[in-house]
């Protein structure tokens, strides 16, 4: 039965995922500093006070927020967007391990995140930072085709430095 109820959440969830990625989000051209920084790994680390930024205007263009913790994780705590007809999308790209990886969800799930988001500006976030960058890195090796924004020090730093968070759903 525990099963079902978290099959049925997590069916729901990427639903609304889905849903969201196409509510006329574009992507736009990013400035010339990270394009350099992006070429040499792919994908662009960012601070949660740029992150925060980026959020706040669309005239840098849209960029998609998306929660990659455990299902547990988010529904603890979860950050507050600027906007509030906007959401946080949750995408669960658990490690197996405490390792370097591998996915647990690695195969058809990341095919069905890469369709969603294609083309997309998206900005990952976990609890430290260090699962966006292994999951930012897996993306850009699978050739995903946005831009990946990964947020140092994740929810932990956005929280540090004063960010809002949420813990209703």
């Amino acid at each position: 039965m525990k099963k079902i109820i978290i099959l049925s959440v997590l069916g729901m969830l990427l639903m609304v995922t889905y849903a969201g990625a196409f509510q006329g989000k574009s992507n736009v051209e990013i400035d010339q500093s990270k394009q350099i920084e992006s070429t040499m790994s792919g994908y662009i680390d960012i601070t949660p006070t740029e992150a925060w930024e980026m959020m706040s205007t669309s005239e840098d263009g849209i960029q998609i927020p998306i929660d990659v913790r455990r299902l547990d994780e988010y529904i603890n705590e979860r950050i507050i967007l600027p906007d509030a007809e906007d959401f946080i999308r949750w995408f669960p790209y658990e490690l197996e391990s405490d390792g370097p990886g591998p996915i647990k969800n690695e195969g058809f799930l990341l095919q069905f995140f890469m369709n969603i988001y294609k083309d997309k500006e998206i900005i990952i976030y976990c609890r430290t930072g260090r699962r966006t960058g292994i999951s930012a890195q897996i993306l850009v090796e699978n050739g995903f085709s946005g831009t990946v924004y990964n947020v140092v020090g994740g929810i932990s730093a956005w929280k540090t430095i004063g960010l809002p968070t949420t813990k209703t759903l």
